[in-house]
């Protein structure tokens, strides 16, 4: 294991490093890229030639190429991500019930993977109203081997609320509640325990030890503290997917790419008997602020999945018109929105509660709860209770014939 640091100044301090250093295990090596901006390759009209300020969130990618074939495995986050040993074990199983699926449907003389006990058959099937080729009403459909291929463990940022005495999603205890969609869509009580607590477990994303705790991370946090708002469950969808893999949500994908899951809004949850699913919205399109991916999976992105290759050198003058760095964000690159918007991966989110909870990382920065609408902020716990209760929903409707 080696840690790789990519920075946009000119020197790490001696003494910086050592402080790094000393706070890794023994036999894990420290390498570093100081002053790694790079500049605008073809300048605009009128633009002079000058550092690309979002370019250091595209240089991970340099390290990657040059590291490929000397690691198994690679997990690449902005620096203010909490990823521990319990979100990688995760993401690598999940992986591994994804390779096995795909194994399955190779296998199948259709090249499809079906569940073991399917609903019965529809006579009518809902057509979408955009560019997907599946409707919104698919829930334990066969699926193909290459629609497998294109699944991928997908990841939410939280954070836990700070316990300051002016905080906005404190003074008012009924803020979290009244959620966007609670109405549309209630927490499901099978998300919760007895004693109305959420059944996830919020040490395993966010447990902060430290009294007093480093930096502005919450100490010993409770579920009710945890909250995410780069999504909402009128963009999510649910799908029972054959064993290994089972019932898992669909998080935003591009109306192109999308594999097929039974959407939260269908038929007419959100008012509207022919709305359309949010997509590429930033407000629900869920930014990871990283990814991880083992060797061969990052080799499926360069080669198979994303349009003009997911490592340098960015020649394709198709996709990139000459510059990546002048048409694409820091979001795109280090947020991970190519894997899930050019390249047609499909992020799941397992609905066992004990890997959903190792999906959840937390943000330490802890300050985007201060930030942004009130409207937009909900516990992770009641998040997973409307996904619950989409899956509820979804069984139903997967028993009409």
């Amino acid at each position: 294991v080696d840690v790789y640091l990519v920075l946009g100044y000119e020197t790490l301090k001696a003494d910086r490093r050592q402080m790094i250093s000393d706070a890794l295990p023994d036999g894990v090596g420290l390498e570093v890229w100081e002053d790694a901006k790079t500049y605008n390759k073809r300048p605009k009209p009128g633009q002079s030639l000058k550092l690309a300020d979002h370019a250091l969130s595209r240089q991970h990618r340099f390290v990657l190429r040059d590291k490929l074939s000397f690691y198994d495995f690679f997990a690449c986050f902005e620096d203010d991500m909490r990823i521990t040993a319990d979100h990688v074990l995760n993401f690598l199983q999940l992986s591994s019930d994804i390779k096995r699926l795909h194994e399955i449907a190779l296998s199948d003389s259709d090249r499809l993977a079906r569940v073991s006990d399917p609903s019965p058959p529809k006579t009518q099937r809902h057509r979408p109203n955009d560019g997907a080729s599946v409707g919104n009403d698919v829930v334990d459909d066969p699926i193909s081997a290459e629609h497998v291929k294109r699944l991928f463990p997908g990841l939410l940022r939280v954070e836990v609320l700070d316990r300051k005495s002016d905080h906005p999603l404190r003074r008012d205890p009924t803020t979290l509640g009244n959620h966007r969609f609670v109405k549309e869509v209630p927490p499901s009580a099978r998300a919760f325990a007895s004693d109305g607590m959420s059944l996830l477990d919020p040490t395993i994303c966010c447990d902060e030890t430290h009294d007093p705790p480093r930096g502005r991370m919450t100490p010993h946090p409770q579920m009710d503290e945890v909250v995410l708002w780069e999504t909402n469950v009128q963009a999510t969808g649910v799908r029972k997917f054959p064993h290994p893999l089972g019932w898992a949500a669909a998080m935003p994908v591009e109306d192109r790419a999308d594999v097929g899951s039974y959407w939260s809004g269908y038929p007419s949850t959100y008012g509207d008997s022919d709305g359309k699913r949010p997509r590429r919205v930033d407000a629900t399109i869920g930014n990871q602020a990283g990814f991880m991916a083992t060797r061969s999976q990052i080799e499926y992105f360069h080669e198979e999945s994303c349009p003009g290759g997911f490592l340098p050198p960015y020649d394709d003058a198709k996709q990139w018109k000459g510059d990546s760095l002048q048409r694409h964000s820091v979001e795109f690159w280090s947020g991970g929105f190519q894997l899930f918007g050019q390249c047609f991966l499909n992020r799941i989110l397992s609905l066992d509660p004990r890997k959903f909870e190792r999906q959840l990382i937390y943000h330490a920065s802890n300050n985007k709860q201060r930030t942004v609408p009130a409207n937009k902020v909900i516990r992770a716990g009641d998040f997973y209770g409307q996904i619950v209760k989409v899956k509820e929903r979804a069984e139903q409707f997967a028993m009409r014939s």
